[in-house]
């Protein structure tokens, strides 16, 4: 009984995985968090495009280069002509961002994000 009384305090090995346990989760958070904000980015660009007037006038590309170049404004790299899908109806236009986003985490393992931002706009 005498020597437990005596103990106080962690050992170094508990320190040690405490230290390890912290920096593994902010590693993680700092390659991460920077994906979802590009991600908030290209909601904003893409629900920003409710308030564009004559969308139906432009031609597809049209509408992918504004997107792109508004994306290319704010540093946005992830998303590609590729990813943008743009469906015109009767009065309405159609618009799918859809694209993944992928980072490497810790040697060979790669993280895979996949995000889909859509607003339908009015052609007129």
């Amino acid at each position: 009984m005498p020597l437990i009384a005596r103990q106080k305090g962690m050992t170094l090995l508990s320190i040690m995985v405490i230290i390890v346990f912290f920096a593994f989760v902010t590693i993680t958070i700092v390659k991460i968090v920077p994906i979802y904000l590009d991600s908030y980015t290209v909601a904003d660009v893409v629900s920003s495009l409710k308030d564009e007037r004559g969308l139906g006038d432009k031609s597809n590309k049209e509408i992918a280069d504004l997107i792109l170049k508004r994306l290319k404004l704010n540093q946005v790299s992830s998303v590609t002509k590729d990813d943008i899908y743009i469906e015109k109806a009767k009065n309405t236009v159609l618009i799918d961002v859809e694209y993944e986003a992928r980072k490497p985490m810790y040697g060979n393992l790669d993280v895979i994000i996949s995000f889909k931002h859509s607003v339908e706009a009015s052609a007129i």
